[in-house]
């Protein structure tokens, strides 16, 4: 409730209190019925909110992607993993217990991604060992091979994701059950990933295009609010910047 301002309203004032007795009656036990000010110069009462001109209607489908929609980057490496196994090795990675796997990635840029989408897709009761840089060290290496032998015996599943597998312990590499090997995507693993990301097929990608692009490459293509086709050619003109700075360095 407005506080009163000690001077007298420049505009008309309008009782708001019922005339009849009818219209007193019709009104609830407690009503307060408070006289409203109408503003000659406005044009309004003085409590009413001006109108804003002008459309801010949202628009819900730029304003927020569907929520099925994936990530750029789990869009690439879900269709890249996607590709590099079977149905029922999939299966195998959700259900078996005290299995040992090795994920072999294309560059170590690829390592965390994989990871990350491993851990999504096939749970958290599996110990991962994730190696994208420098060897650690003779006792690292002893450490790192002895949790992998304690919890397969333990009944605990033990993956390893590298770009180089000598960087795997030594147990995990004896142990393995299974090696998936993610190959760098090619047109068609790409045009899977656009299609996961826009719910949309683009035209066919020549491989050609796309051999030089690592995994940061290829999701710097991937923007909200872009369409496939615009996403191939974002990737074809990658393809191209890259091989050009490649032969300048050559040359």
């Amino acid at each position: 409730m407005k506080k009163p301002t000690g001077r007298r309203p420049s505009g008309t004032v309008i009782p708001m209190t019922p005339k009849r007795r009818e219209e007193h009656r019709a009104n609830p036990t407690g009503t307060v019925l408070i006289d409203r000010v109408y503003d000659d110069e406005l044009g309004r009462f003085e409590d009413d909110e001006p109108e804003i001109e002008g459309n801010f209607e949202l628009d819900l489908e730029e304003a927020a992607p569907p929520s099925d929609r994936p990530e750029a980057v789990t869009a690439v490496v879900g269709a890249a993993f996607n590709a590099a196994t079977t149905a029922d090795q999939r299966r195998r990675l959700r259900h078996n217990q005290a299995l040992c796997a090795i994920v072999h990635v294309p560059s170590p840029v690829w390592v965390i991604p994989v990871s990350l989408y491993f851990r999504c897709a096939f749970g958290e009761q599996w110990l991962q060992q994730t190696r994208h840089g420098p060897t650690p060290g003779e006792r690292g290496f002893a450490t790192s091979s002895a949790s992998v032998s304690l919890a397969l015996s333990a009944g605990q599943s033990v993956v390893g994701i590298a770009a180089d597998l000598s960087l795997l312990p030594r147990s995990l590499i004896g142990a393995a059950d299974m090696t998936i090997r993610i190959a760098p995507p090619n047109g068609a693993v790409l045009k899977a990933a656009i299609t996961r990301f826009t719910a949309r097929a683009p035209v066919e990608l020549d491989d050609a295009v796309l051999a030089e692009l690592d995994l940061d490459d290829l999701v710097a293509a991937f923007r909200p609010g872009t369409g496939a086709q615009r996403i191939a050619q974002r990737l074809a003109a990658a393809g191209a910047a890259l091989r050009a700075t490649i032969n300048l360095k050559g040359g």
